[in-house]
């Protein structure tokens, strides 16, 4: 029942130690008032569990441990979330295939989005063309 971490070798050495040093005529008297005081210690501790669980029916935290307990084993709780994810994740895919049709893998770099005949549309912007010369200040030479 109880376990200290001693062995039957442990338990003989003490044995003979008590017997030696009490002595044999009153080993027997020093065992009993032991074994009581030990019952006496076990009744106090079973008195005292005793109230701890008077005591947590009163508060209520009895039912709140067994629902605990419930939500902990079951998955009551994760299905649902399971199918919420599962339910958006579908809804986001469809929507993204009306938008641009097919949906990419999840590691596919990102596509150009323009087409090859737009691009040859779109205009490159035309350099300007012959300024005419900035008027010179006073005083500088005009540039031939």
């Amino acid at each position: 029942m109880f376990d200290f971490g001693f062995g039957y070798t442990e338990m003989f050495v003490v044995a003979v130690v008590a017997i030696i040093v009490i002595g044999p005529k009153d080993l027997p008297r020093v065992l009993r008032a032991f074994g009581r005081t030990l019952a006496k210690m076990r009744g106090m501790a079973r008195e005292f569990q005793g109230h701890l669980d008077s005591a947590m029916k009163e508060a209520g935290i009895d039912e709140v441990k067994k629902e605990f307990d419930n939500l902990k084993n079951s998955a009551n709780i994760i299905e649902p979330v399971k199918k919420t994810v599962a339910d958006e994740t579908k809804k986001q895919e469809d929507e993204f295939k009306k938008l641009f049709g097919e949906v990419p893998p999840a590691d596919a770099p990102p596509a150009d989005t323009a087409k090859p005949a737009e691009a040859a549309k779109v205009e490159a912007p035309k350099p300007p063309e012959a300024l005419p010369p900035a008027p010179a200040a006073a005083g500088t030479p005009a540039a031939p």
